[in-house]
């Protein structure tokens, strides 16, 4: 067990297959006790929220006898969305907060993320020291220096306020009002709270993938499957479609024509409405993998792009560092730190929505003047292959690059499962073809 735990955080929390390591009741139980050790050694207040899939129940029974059993107080946030976990650590003076999800995967797997005081993910350096007590037997603590456990009854509505202050400028009682949304929760975090907070701000709302059953999370729904949702949307004549991924900190938005916006265009209407905000300094986060077409596009209006690594959590890492306000990925993870530290779709869609009124425009009008450089994106199962490491595939991709200026290669491993992405910007689609056949031959012949 030794080698096994010496990492267990990948880029985004913990995560993996439920019943097989690190994903299983006896590891819950311990990486509780040793959170509590490194977070709050003298006890302390922890929140505890999840998404809907079946195994969650289970392991937020694990979390909260351990840290009770270490003396901390626990609130217990149920279903609801990662950024709202955050919001409610935040404000309610949590020490740190737990969310329990495997975001955009299937009910078989699931995650854990920890959150501090401050609503961020904690850092790398963090997590060394989580993992380095990993070993340590669990404390139980005596009778009368036991923690205890409640339910939380105020940490949807308190998520709502935030969500309801983005329109505190518009003198409209029910700003949404003439609006017909389409809202794919994925059957997940969002699940109650999306359609929710649309109606109660005036908004015509039909709910898909609304009914979460604990097995059906991110089932042919949701962020990564938007077909049914395009569909309903054009088909209902609505305004827009928001999809959501099982914990709601991920968005994509389909405009009334039932096409995509993906996080590099919702990142392009963000700087856009940002421009006269004296907290916006002319400079945007992306990742590697953010589309050159929206770089170019904003070195146009003055506004300079940032590169960090893939993971929100690097992003809002290089957000901090340079002072920028708006940091995303493509995949469509924002992050407004104006309003809050961690991605939140519901409330990215809110503040596009926002953007539409003021300008009373179309959703597809917003990106119109954007034109992003076409992109084959693929993926490689790693199951087979042993010699491929994180340098062989940067002097891969730089080789690639250097022979083919006029378009952009990235070639990365997957933080959250074994996989290698590739992913090729090229005019010229034939070139990418032949580019991809390249880099598929390379990767198998040395792995």
């Amino acid at each position: 067990m030794d080698e096994q735990i010496d990492k267990v955080f990948g880029t985004d929390g913990i995560r993996g297959k439920v019943g097989e390591y690190p994903m299983t009741i006896d590891f819950a139980m311990r990486l509780a006790s040793s959170i509590a050790k490194v977070m709050t050694p003298n006890g302390g207040k922890v929140a505890i929220g999840k998404d809907t899939r079946i195994s969650g129940y289970m392991f937020e029974s694990a979390l909260e006898s351990a840290f009770v059993a270490h003396g901390l107080e626990v609130i217990l946030l149920g279903p609801l969305p990662s950024p709202a976990i955050a919001y409610y650590t935040i404000q309610q003076d949590c020490d740190f907060g737990i969310v329990i999800s495997a975001s955009h995967n299937s009910y078989e797997y699931n995650g854990i993320k920890i959150i501090n005081h401050l609503g961020e993910k904690i850092d790398r350096e963090i997590e060394r020291i989580i993992e380095s007590k990993l070993s340590d037997t669990p404390i139980t603590k005596t009778a009368e220096t036991l923690g205890k456990a409640k339910i939380s009854n105020t940490s949807r509505n308190l998520y709502k306020s935030l969500l309801m202050s983005i329109f505190d400028d518009i003198d409209h009682h029910l700003p949404l009002k003439g609006f017909k949304i389409v809202v794919d929760a994925s059957n997940g975090a969002a699940y109650k709270i999306a359609p929710q907070i649309l109606l109660d701000l005036g908004a015509d709302v039909i709910p898909i993938a609304c009914s979460p059953n604990g097995k059906n999370i991110n089932l042919d729904c949701g962020s990564t499957h938007p077909e049914t949702l395009r569909k309903t949307v054009v088909a209902t004549d609505s305004n827009l479609g928001i999809a959501l991924d099982g914990d709601a900190d991920r968005i994509l938005i389909i405009d009334e024509n039932g096409g995509i916006l993906n996080g590099d265009q919702i990142l392009y209407i963000l700087a856009n409405a940002n421009v006269n905000n004296k907290s916006f300094n002319h400079k945007v986060v992306g990742t590697v993998t953010t589309n050159s077409g929206l770089e170019m596009k904003l070195k146009d209006l003055n506004i300079d792009l940032y590169r960090s690594d893939v993971g929100d959590k690097n992003v809002y890492s290089m957000m901090k560092k340079i002072g920028a306000i708006i940091g995303g990925e493509s995949s469509g993870h924002i992050i407004n730190a104006e309003y809050s530290p961690t991605g939140d779709a519901l409330l990215t869609a809110l503040i596009i929505i926002k953007e539409s009124i003021k300008k009373d425009s179309a959703i597809s009008d917003l990106v119109s003047d954007l034109d992003l450089l076409p992109v084959i994106d693929e993926n490689i199962d790693t199951d087979n292959l042993e010699n491929i490491n994180d340098d062989f595939l940067t002097h891969l991709t730089n080789n690639i690059n250097n022979e083919n200026p006029e378009g952009r290669v990235v070639i990365r491993a997957s933080g959250t499962e074994p996989l290698i992405r590739i992913s090729i910007e090229n005019n010229d689609q034939v070139a990418s073809e032949k580019i991809l056949e390249s880099i598929v031959d390379a990767i198998k012949e040395n792995g």
